[in-house]
């Protein structure tokens, strides 16, 4: 309804504009009738009232077909709502059951030694960094993510954990150069983290209080 009203408006604006023009250049009332009759129904015409009309016009349709896609439109719409079939996608750990231990227990410490941060799993380098070089299509922060991730009270990273990616040491270093790069602290969860080792590190990083 809202287009059909703006088709509306646009006829009213653009009609009352022709006529004013055929006031003024009408010779006679006479002439000025005959001229009027002899006008095609489609507005057609050399004046610039005529074009404005064209212009008006096309910009409305466009904005009905954006608003109203046509079956081609509707099609494309459907492809990618119907990508994913029924049962195909299911649930499955963030966090093995050594990694929930060792958040848990990360977590404990947290709270009594630094309440005002917390600490997040499986987080995108997208979520908290931002690359300049960054364009559409393209993002070399893309498909990198670090395995824990410390925020202040202000939202900003504080650390970032990270286990040794073996089977993509390439990915790995991507990640770590763009850690450093935004001066992000990093630390380093060994395959079998001593926990006193661990908090000295993660307690270096915590705002002090």
């Amino acid at each position: 309804m809202q287009l059909d009203r703006l088709m509306a408006k646009a006829m009213t604006r653009i009609t009352k504009t022709g006529i004013a023009a055929l006031r003024d250049t009408s010779e006679s009332a006479n002439e000025g009738t005959a001229k009027r009759k002899a006008m095609p129904h489609g507005l057609r015409g050399s004046g610039s009232w005529a074009n404005e009309w064209v212009g008006a016009r096309a910009a409305v349709a466009r904005a009905k077909a954006v608003a109203s896609p046509g079956k081609f439109r509707a099609e494309e719409i459907n492809r990618a709502v119907d990508q994913i079939a029924e049962g195909t996608i299911r649930a499955r750990p963030l966090m093995s059951k050594r990694d929930v231990q060792l958040h848990n227990w990360l977590l404990d410490r947290m709270e009594a030694e630094a309440p005002c941060c917390t600490l997040h799993v499986g987080v995108a380098l997208q979520a908290f960094l931002v690359a300049s070089t960054a364009y559409e299509g393209h993002d070399p922060l893309n498909g990198l993510f670090v395995d824990m991730l410390i925020v202040d009270e202000h939202g900003q990273p504080a650390a970032a954990l990270i286990r040794e990616n073996a089977p993509n040491p390439a990915k790995q270093l991507l990640l770590i150069d763009a850690l450093m790069d935004a001066d992000v602290p990093i630390i380093d969860i060994p395959p079998r983290p001593s926990l006193a080792v661990l908090w000295e590190a993660v307690a270096a990083t915590l705002p002090k209080t």
